[in-house]
């Protein structure tokens, strides 16, 4: 499919939580009604107060899909590409830019913390599960997840130790 992608724009922020909630509405299979719910509202206030660079991919003046790196830390903040028009590889354009971002940000390694409908989505794009996670959301509605990471650039010897010491103790 023939999408735009480029950075967004302050008045994109509306339609970028309206289609992340449909997102998760419709392709969250491994989460009960409660927990949707409880991400979408504790998506949408971190998405309003994160430090992040957002893409969006846009087709026919339509925005069917974002992506977001975090600006502090070499972490995705998310990948979410409207209902009508998943798998036809918006997403892995999108995550393609966002790796070329943190490449352009001199990241050596980056993060994501996955849904678990998500990811077998990574691992195709080559990220390795370092350990399933958990966190409360909005009214403690606990949330379980896959932390994942991909090495985007050579690493010497001792971020080599550092990264394996992160992931033995972290």
């Amino acid at each position: 499919m023939d999408v735009q992608i480029r950075l967004s724009k302050a008045e994109d922020l509306e339609n970028i939580l309206k289609l992340q909630a449909e997102s998760l509405r419709a392709l969250s299979p491994n989460y009960n009604f409660n927990q949707i719910e409880s991400l979408i509202r504790n998506q949408r206030l971190a998405r309003l107060q994160i430090n992040e660079s957002i893409i969006v991919a846009k087709y026919n003046n339509q925005i069917v899909g974002f992506a977001s790196l975090l600006n502090q830390q070499p972490r995705i903040g998310g990948i979410y590409v409207h209902p009508n028009f998943v798998r036809q590889g918006i997403g892995t354009q999108m995550l393609g830019a966002i790796e070329e971002i943190a490449r352009q940000n001199k990241y050596k390694v980056i993060e994501v913390i996955s849904s678990l409908s998500s990811v077998n989505f990574y691992q195709k794009s080559g990220y390795q599960i370092i350990r399933e996670s958990d966190f409360y959301c909005e009214n403690n509605v606990w949330i379980t997840c896959v932390n994942l990471e991909k090495q985007l650039m050579n690493l010497t010897e001792i971020e080599q130790m550092c990264l394996w010491f992160k992931k033995l103790f972290f």
